[in-house]
């Protein structure tokens, strides 16, 4: 979840799209704007550095930013607002050629249908 941001949720390998899919879970509904920005703001900077750091690469060798998409899974559906500050984490990432994206998945499990969105 978005609260612990000392983890990667979970890692996954896109073969349609050639891509590592690093997923963040986020099953609260989007109430405290503020204090869930943070949290986001704080877990995609440990995704960021888990990236950068030389280990993933020997991990993923020949895997590089351009290859990974950062995709938040949320349960209940984030308001305008959040979708616009989406687009801002999905902006910077962009400038290191790392994908953002969020799947909106109201009252499903991890595991079940949903379509991804990019900001």
């Amino acid at each position: 979840m978005m609260s612990d941001a000392t983890t990667i949720d979970y890692i996954a390998k896109d073969e349609a799209n050639g891509k590592l899919v690093l997923l963040i879970k986020e099953d609260r509904p989007w109430d405290d704007i503020p204090a869930m920005y943070r949290q986001l703001k704080s877990k995609i900077d440990t995704y960021y550095q888990y990236i950068m750091d030389p280990a993933f690469a020997r991990e993923y060798p020949g895997t590089a930013p351009r290859d990974i998409v950062i995709t938040l899974i949320c349960l209940s559906p984030p308001g305008p607002q959040s979708i616009q500050f989406f687009q801002y984490v999905r902006d910077v990432l962009a400038q290191d050629q790392i994908g953002f994206q969020y799947l909106e998945k109201p009252g499903v499990q991890p595991g079940g249908g949903g379509a991804p969105r990019s900001c």
